[in-house]
């Protein structure tokens, strides 16, 4: 199986990963060296399955193509856009977004009928849950190809609606926003709700959770969940996250978020 990704951030070398440990042969693309110089360890760790390249080729005669660019429906338009007079007739073009409209992505595609969402979770290589997105134009033999070839790389494959959140971010949402909220008011700290909430039998508190997903990633989900769902006050954004991204504190990825890390971690 050949694969090409198309952004070398946590997500795009994640699922890279998830590929290349089950043999397949991935191509990561990132025009960016500084991205491609952190997926290298990658490459030194699956040598004959991971290549890095800078350059989007002409042609992409690949199984799959998965874009995984930043959570923004504009820019990954226009990444989705480019793959048109570049895909094989039988490539199928995902795309790894967390709450954007997958219908809202499709539009003006031409291969719309092979085009569909694939949401892997962070960090993919550990985390065995897919939402897969089909889209009202997507051909059911194409969204039927995704759930056997995710299942062949030992994921869980699950159908989502194209709603804001998808299922799991959805259901998700009131876990971070209301811990936000307590802790916007001052009256526990972000490290006591974790402890309760671990102590309740959850793997990770909402704030270790926000600094693994990012703060930045995380606040972008609620917020298009937010606007999807027309304001409701239940999933209003917290102006703590917004202040941590403004100081640069977005979490495990740059050592500092809710918490302080080692950036060997």
């Amino acid at each position: 199986m050949r694969v090409f990704i198309i952004g070398a951030g946590t997500m795009g070398r994640g699922i890279a990963e998830v590929f290349a440990s089950q043999e397949a042969h991935v191509w990561l693309y990132d025009p960016y060296e500084t991205a491609l110089r952190q997926a290298q360890a990658l490459v030194d760790k699956y040598p004959n399955h991971i290549a890095l390249t800078s350059t989007l080729p002409d042609t992409l005669p690949h199984s799959v193509v998965l874009e995984a660019v930043p959570e923004e429906m504009e820019l990954k338009r226009q990444v989705l856009l480019q793959l048109s007079e570049r895909i094989g007739s039988d490539t199928i073009v995902t795309t790894n977004t967390s709450a954007l409209s997958v219908h809202g992505l499709a539009q003006g595609l031409p291969y719309r009928e092979r085009f569909l969402g694939w949401h892997f979770f962070n960090p993919a290589p550990r985390m065995p849950l897919v939402e897969v997105i089909p889209t009202q134009m997507t051909a059911p033999e194409v969204t039927e190809q995704s759930l056997s070839l995710l299942r062949s790389i030992g994921k869980v494959p699950v159908i989502a609606p194209d709603l804001p959140g998808f299922i799991v971010n959805r259901i998700a949402r009131p876990y971070y926003v209301e811990a936000l909220r307590l802790a916007e008011r001052g009256d526990i700290s972000p490290k006591v709700i974790d402890k309760l909430m671990e102590g309740l039998g959850f793997r990770m508190g909402p704030f270790r959770l926000m600094d693994l997903i990012g703060i930045d990633v995380n606040h972008a989900v609620t917020q298009r969940v937010w606007e999807g769902l027309f304001y409701p006050i239940r999933f209003r954004p917290s102006w703590l996250q917004a202040q941590k991204i403004a100081a640069g504190r977005t979490g495990r990825k740059v050592g500092r978020g809710f918490y302080e890390y080692d950036k060997r971690d």
